[in-house]
């Protein structure tokens, strides 16, 4: 297995004036490098450690001296890699030379002597230019994607772990083509094409590998349009490369947390909101639909549904219309979708809604009760009493005991995907009082008296 880029063959007195400097200038460049003073630990078997080094390089660097043409040590470091050379049938021994000419490696090792070399007396930066240009043979995607990844303060392994591996599968499984199937949030599209070679191809898995992190831990958290707005923007700091992708693509964190184009809670996004509520952006927030949105007036909307919590009249959308999209918005590729409606709703009627702006939450909580089929058609109906509360005859509707005891069942089953500071008691209680399930008998009716002028 190969686990350093380099090992550094060298002899003890070229310590001081070269051969640790030379490992922390290529360390300085994210080379993963076994160097004794590094790689060595107390207990170690000094035979066996460099051994280990030997086997699980890319490449030898061999820095030639004259204390190192003196030394067994070094001249055994040096037949293994000469062994692994004729083993693997490719050049891994880099040579530096140090202190010596031509002449003197060729009277040492003429075949040493045939391979090119960069020398000490170039100058440190030149010696590691000439080994990088050799350690990182147009521009190794792995290599790409590690460097990208420590800068962005990431530790990654070696490139020959199999987590890179894994980073690649699931780009190619689940994020080639993201949609409401995947179940994943908090992705965005990359900067850079998966389908190229070189650069682009590391950094693209480099963006990738972040985004998994992010994802991840989106999910785990639930991160969504309830989080509470301060929340979201300590995950999106959190997590290397996320507000940077999102700022880049704002219609679609617009869509993962509408909370955050509520003016005041656009700290770091207010620019890119703005941005979106032009006209000739309306089509980068537009949900995906079947139908043409509602509207208040009819006509078109003044912006796209995943910024009208920007825009001062919510886009002229009517409260139904946002109700449904605070809940099941998405694009046809990316989805604000993590809770049901009911869970939605709920939060809305909760304290733990409190910090929305009261405009903006009883246009919600009014909507859930003005456009109703699309949530409470789906909910459960295994028990009789809200079968009958919904399909019964309207004239004999009653908040009857079994009915409460139902619907507090239900209640408290939502409850379980949420953590709020109200109980079931209370928001059954704030259920009832919104009528709700009258709300459905309602919009039932104008359904029906739609039907029949269209019938006429």
């Amino acid at each position: 297995m190969i686990l350093y880029d380099v090992f550094i063959c060298h002899a003890s007195e070229d310590k001081n004036d070269f051969a640790r400097a030379l490992a922390e200038a290529l360390q300085s460049h994210h080379v993963e490098v076994w160097y004794d003073e590094f790689s060595l630990t107390v207990g170690d078997s000094l035979r066996e450690a460099i051994d280990r080094g030997l086997a699980s390089c890319r490449f030898g660097i061999v820095v030639l001296s004259p204390d190192f043409f003196q030394k067994r040590w070094s001249n055994r470091e040096l037949s293994g890699l000469v062994a692994r050379e004729i083993a693997e049938e490719r050049r891994l021994i880099l040579p530096v030379w140090h202190k010596v000419g031509r002449n003197d490696v060729l009277n040492f090792s003429p075949p040493l002597a045939d391979v090119l070399a960069t020398s000490s007396a170039y100058g440190m930066d030149r010696v590691v230019a000439d080994l990088l240009r050799r350690i990182r043979p147009a521009e190794s995607p792995l290599i790409v994607a590690r460097d990208f990844l420590i800068e962005k303060g990431v530790t990654p392994p070696v490139v020959t772990d199999e987590w890179w591996l894994d980073i690649i599968e699931t780009k190619q499984a689940e994020f080639a083509y993201p949609d409401l199937n995947h179940g994943w949030r908090w992705i965005f599209p990359l900067p850079f094409d998966s389908d190229r070679h070189g650069r682009e191809r590391g950094l693209n898995i480099a963006w990738t590998a972040l985004q998994l992190d992010w994802a991840d831990a989106g999910k785990a958290q639930r991160i969504c349009q309830l989080t509470h707005p301060d929340k979201v923007h300590s995950y999106l700091r959190e997590w290397p490369g996320l507000q940077e992708r999102a700022s880049e693509s704002a219609a679609i964190l617009a869509l993962y947390a509408p909370q955050l184009t509520i003016p005041g809670f656009d700290n770091g996004f207010a620019d890119v909101f703005d941005d979106l509520l032009r006209p000739e952006n309306a089509e980068l927030t537009d949900a995906f639909r079947y139908g043409g949105p509602q509207t208040l007036d009819g006509k078109e909307p003044l912006c796209g549904d995943f910024i009208a919590w920007r825009h001062p009249s919510y886009g002229n959308y009517t409260p139904g219309e946002l109700a449904y999209e605070f809940v099941t918005g998405h694009d046809g590729s990316y989805s604000r979708n993590v809770y049901d409606a009911l869970p939605c709703l709920l939060w809305l009627l909760s304290s733990d809604s409190n910090w929305m702006p009261n405009g903006l939450r009883e246009t919600l909580t009014r909507g859930f009760r003005h456009r109703t089929h699309w949530w409470i058609s789906n909910l459960p109906l295994e028990d009789d009493a809200i079968q009958r509360a919904l399909y019964g005859p309207r004239s004999r509707f009653a908040y009857t005991r079994s009915l409460r005891v139902a619907l507090r069942n239900q209640i408290d089953g939502a409850l379980h995907e949420l953590s709020l500071e109200d109980g079931p008691d209370q928001l059954v209680a704030k259920f009832i009082e919104g009528g709700f399930l009258e709300g459905y008998h309602e919009e039932q009716t104008r359904m029906q008296e739609a039907q029949k002028r269209s019938n006429r």
